[in-house]
């Protein structure tokens, strides 16, 4: 006999959860509740859902990416051994609710929201696997990553005043700049310093930064990066998905004969993953001869610098996740060939 399985989606916002229920009936009565996004609130959902007599078991959550907001209680979830799914916001975006289900068209409301990802779980949560969060030093790492771009960005705002403007700033308040820049750039290196250090305490993650870092151009921001983004390649293992989720892959438009538009990337993504990556590329080029000579032969053939810029992106990505599947370190393929002749 097939188990009953009880499908909810929930909409996570800082404070608050809604979380809704759809099992091929829209009740909008008694199959919705609001809770605080604390321990209190799971245990009211947890008696919320004893009284729908419904065990752990039978459970199906599904939630979007949130970061940070989710992660309490995808931690009680996984406490309470309950299984759940995590799905792209963007593809709850573009998701469309079956026809036959009336009242979700043009409303746009926390609940509804839930009730979509609800009915988003029922029709797909046999297809999709189960989430499980990333250890602590994954989120460790997530912090100090975006602390080091604070300072990074502060510093680079620092530089350019120095730069543009000194000539009409007073000395004193020359000298104030180039003691903050130079806090900074101590801030800087005791991120690093920190990095390095808690990268250890989690031997998956710290063998595939060695991995990741073993391709030319890539250095220590776009590892840790790509091991955040990918939850240390678990939600995504295809370089192609993760090429279209930092917008680097690029996408035709066209339809019928009248619409033939240009091969483009998207402009929705985590664009600053991508911009990571063209200092990445500026560092191959230096020290990868194949990749330099890709770029010159392209250049020569008329290509746009910002495409041969894309197409070099996506052969550091392909780089990058062919190392973790293989788990071997990256090989450059001229000084592999030239022992082999020796």
């Amino acid at each position: 006999m097939k188990q009953r399985v009880e499908c909810l989606g929930v909409d996570v916002s800082k404070y608050t959860l809604d979380v809704a229920v759809f099992n091929g009936n829209m009740d909008w009565n008694s199959s919705h509740i609001r809770i605080t996004n604390d321990v209190k609130g799971y245990k009211e959902l947890l008696n919320w859902l004893k009284g729908r007599g419904v065990s752990k078991d039978q459970l199906r959550f599904c939630m979007e990416y949130t970061g940070l907001y989710s992660q309490n209680f995808r931690l009680w979830l996984e406490s309470q051994k309950i299984v759940y799914y995590m799905v792209n916001p963007l593809k709850m975006h573009r998701y469309e609710v079956p026809t036959n289900i009336k009242g979700l068209g043009r409303i746009k409301t926390d609940k509804m929201d839930a009730y979509r990802i609800a009915i988003y779980c029922l029709q797909n949560y046999q297809l999709m696997e189960p989430a499980k969060l990333p250890s602590q030093t994954y989120f460790k790492l997530k912090r100090l990553i975006a602390e080091r771009k604070q300072y990074v960005k502060q510093g680079s705002l620092y530089k350019q005043q120095l730069h543009d403007i000194s000539a009409f700033d007073t000395a004193e308040a020359k000298e104030r700049k180039k003691d903050a820049l130079k806090s900074l750039k101590e801030s800087i290196r005791q991120t690093d310093m920190e990095i390095d250090s808690i990268l250890k305490e989690d031997k998956a993650i710290y063998n595939n930064y060695n991995l990741i870092t073993s391709v030319i151009g890539i250095g220590r921001v776009n590892a840790i990066t790509t091991i955040i983004l990918t939850e240390n390649f678990t939600s995504i293992t295809d370089p192609r998905r993760y090429a279209c989720y930092i917008a680097v892959a690029p996408f035709k438009k066209e339809s019928g004969i009248s619409v033939q538009g240009k091969t483009k990337v998207s402009k929705m993504g985590f664009k600053q993953a991508k911009a990571d990556l063209s200092i990445a590329v500026a560092s191959a080029l230096q020290g990868d001869p194949n990749l330099r000579m890709y770029w010159d032969r392209k250049k020569a053939e008329g290509k746009a610098s910002g495409i041969i810029l894309n197409a070099i992106k996506f052969k550091l990505i392909l780089r990058i996740f062919a190392v973790i599947k293989r788990r071997k370190p990256f090989v450059k393929m001229d000084a592999y060939k030239f022992s082999c002749k020796e």
